[in-house]
């Protein structure tokens, strides 16, 4: 759920030597002379510079207000102008603060950019959640001692003598979680936040997307975190490492215990008593005990399998609900605090929305920043560097605006940021543009009806209906690696190319564009349907349609046909908050679901937003919208006609699309005029 973590390992040990030589800028920077300044998106010369050679790390436990041990370690600038105290960049991870390979004993940042910002003269605390790395304690999801841990934390750093009281925090994923929940805590310390792929709302986005159980992506990252919290190792993947030597003078590997039996992947866990290579028997087998304590942690499986609806109570937390763990929830307090935001987000990753509606809602009442890059959760594959014909190294620009928020709001750098729009999109098939709000202010809503023939057509026609009978085996995966947007551990390794999944769904092209067409914004789907089943699930993928009838992956959305009903959206938020952008929400309480919903063939109105994106469809390309009943292996079957998940339980399932006057199918799309 971080970024490409083996890299990250491999980046991390080389990172000091690549800073050194000038990391942090981007390839498309301007040059310029030791007198000029600039600061623009991915440009940023004279304001800070890389001041520091090297860095010292020390390691220590932090204990907490109910006595529970936060593995922490501090890296300092050094090997360059002698400072007292700096400003402190904290991550605050479940990954692994730190990595150990137990044969080398070579010790890693998780993080590569720590090494970056440590040239530029911040200091960087890297900690570990409890139950997860070094610490102690058990972790469980959503728990409130996330962001309280941070703020403890935040306020220790501020009354350490190597800090100047100024602390801001980076990271993505899980790590944007617990920056969210450590603004929500108002730590006095904390002056900005990165918050980088990450949700608002974690019912739909974490667990159930449209109300449907994203199976794959929960067992995989349920299995993936689960091996992390327990520190296995094998091949790339490597244990946090230990925060000190227990027997002074030996190697810090060694405070890992050995394997006595077992298979790939390693943990120490399951072997007996621990034993060591040294063959010394440690008194306090920290490294050991804090591990073994995360065998109580609630895994991302029994997490989301507690939460049914969205107004589901975490047995282990009472009081907690999927709603009140949900950074959405806390905007009110983010808002009051006062803390600017720089929202990092991707089209392609399985948080776009959550980006999106972080940004939109804060917008309006604090200082809030946007960007959106052509990449998924981990990364931007070579396959779409080559299809967008993306030159630039990605991570390095987004570097630089890290660079730049840091510099404007914990060093107190006038460098312009605050006065340059605050939304930066990738337009794909077209680049980089600056915005000054999102949505944007000049889309214009344009309603595709679905017509005769499975035309798309922005002229209504008097039709009637199209039938489709669902193929169960329709899977939305990409690449030799099966991959998808939603499974945020892997990237596809291949274009989205939907040329074959569409000969499985029902399609409806417009004719051939005899102009470019922007679509950027929130495409919304308004279905008419009926089914011989009672019961069923939607699936809506919006494509390009090449000369060549390829067909490349845009966006797409979700409903299961049982939270057809529609809810105020600011439910989301406490506080009398306006969620936006103004979307369709459903509700997803418990009591709000309705129970055979399409039966007796009634017709019902399915109304939805896709993901939301910013693509130029080609003039002599089409623009398709297919519709499926499944994405089988990504997402549940619909259990009341597959109470087992399995293909072989399911009925034959016709689904009708309604295309009359009356029930007039459509596709909205936010069109940006040229």
């Amino acid at each position: 759920m971080k970024k490409t973590i083996f890299k990250a390992m491999i980046l991390a040990g080389i990172g000091l030597i690549i800073c050194l030589c000038g990391c942090g800028g981007s390839s498309n920077s301007t040059s310029s002379d030791s007198t000029s300044k600039q600061s623009t998106y991915f440009t940023y010369s004279g304001y800070s510079e890389q001041e520091y050679s090297s860095s010292t790390r020390s390691s220590l436990f932090v204990t907490m207000h109910d006595g529970v041990k936060l593995a922490v370690d501090i890296y300092l600038p050094a090997g360059g102008p002698k400072k007292d105290s700096f400003p402190t960049v904290f991550i605050f991870t479940p990954y692994g603060r730190a990595y150990i390979d137990p044969k080398s004993g070579v010790v890693t940042a998780s993080d590569s950019e720590a090494y970056k910002l440590l040239s530029y003269g911040y200091a960087v605390v890297i900690a570990d959640f409890r139950g997860t790395g070094a610490s102690f304690g058990s972790l469980t999801f959503p728990d409130p001692l996330i962001g309280t841990d941070a703020k403890e934390l935040i306020d220790w750093m501020a009354s350490q003598s190597w800090c100047d009281g100024n602390v801001g925090m980076i990271g993505q994923s899980f790590l944007g979680y617990s920056q969210l929940a450590a603004a929500k805590n108002k730590p006095k310390a904390l002056k900005a936040i990165i918050p980088e792929v990450i949700f608002f709302e974690s019912y739909t986005e974490a667990f159930r997307s449209g109300g449907i159980a994203s199976q794959n992506w929960i067992a995989s990252y349920s299995q993936y975190l689960t091996a992390r919290n327990l520190n296995f190792y094998y091949g790339a993947f490597l244990p946090a490492a230990p925060v000190f030597n227990e027997v002074v003078g030996g190697p810090l590997a060694d405070e890992i215990p050995i394997m006595t039996t077992g298979t790939p992947p390693y943990t120490f866990l399951f072997d007996g008593p621990p034993t060591y290579a040294d063959g010394v028997i440690r008194t306090g087998n920290y490294y050991y005990l804090a591990t073994l304590g995360h065998l109580k942690n609630m895994t991302f499986q029994q997490a989301a399998n507690a939460c049914p609806y969205w107004d589901s109570t975490d047995p282990s937390l009472p009081g907690m609900t999927v709603k009140t763990g949900s950074p959405g929830s806390w905007l009110p307090d983010i808002i009051a605090s006062g803390i600017p935001v720089l929202n990092l987000g991707g089209w392609f990753d399985g948080f776009t929305i959550g980006t999106v509606k972080l940004h939109a809602t804060l917008a309006p009442h604090t200082t809030s920043r946007m960007i959106i890059a052509p990449r998924f959760h981990e990364e931007m594959p070579d396959a779409y560097k080559a299809y967008f014909s993306y030159k630039e190294d990605l991570f390095a620009q987004l570097f630089t605006e890290k660079l730049r928020f840091l510099d404007r709001y914990l060093k107190n750098i006038n460098n312009g940021i605050d006065r340059q729009d605050p939304v930066y999109l990738y337009v794909m098939n077209k680049g980089w543009r600056a915005e000054k709000e999102w949505p944007l202010e000049r889309q214009q809503m344009t309603a595709y009806f679905l017509g005769e023939d499975h035309l798309l057509s922005i002229i209504p026609t008097i039709g009637s209906s199209d039938d489709y009978l669902v193929d169960y085996t329709h899977s939305s995966t990409y690449g030799t690696n099966n991959s998808t947007r939603w499974v945020l551990v892997t990237t596809p390794d291949t274009l989205m190319i939907r040329t074959a999944l569409d000969a499985k769904t029902l399609n409806y092209d417009t004719p051939t564009l005899q102009s470019d067409e922007e679509v950027t914004g929130h495409p919304i789907i308004d279905l008419w349907v009926s089914s011989n089943q009672s019961n069923g699930d939607f699936y809506v993928y919006l494509t390009d349609v090449d000369e060549n009838g390829e067909s490349i992956y845009v966006t797409e959305g979700k409903l299961r046909a049982a939270w057809k009903n529609l809810w105020k959206a600011d439910d989301q938020v406490d506080g009398g908050l306006h969620v936006l952008p103004d979307l369709p929400w459903h509700g997803y309480a418990q009591n709000q679901f309705v129970s055979n919903v399409l039966a007796n063939n009634q017709v019902i109105e399915l109304k939805f937003d896709l993901m939301p994106t910013s693509w130029v469809f080609k003039k002599g390309h089409k623009i398709r919208l297919a519709i499926a009943g499944a994405d089988l292996g990504n997402f549940e079957l619909n259990p009341a006609l597959a109470p087992n998940n399995k293909v072989s339980e399911l009925p034959n399932t016709i689904i009708t699309v309604h295309r009359t006057a009356v029930y007039a199918s459509k596709i909205i799309l936010p069109v940006i005029p040229y």
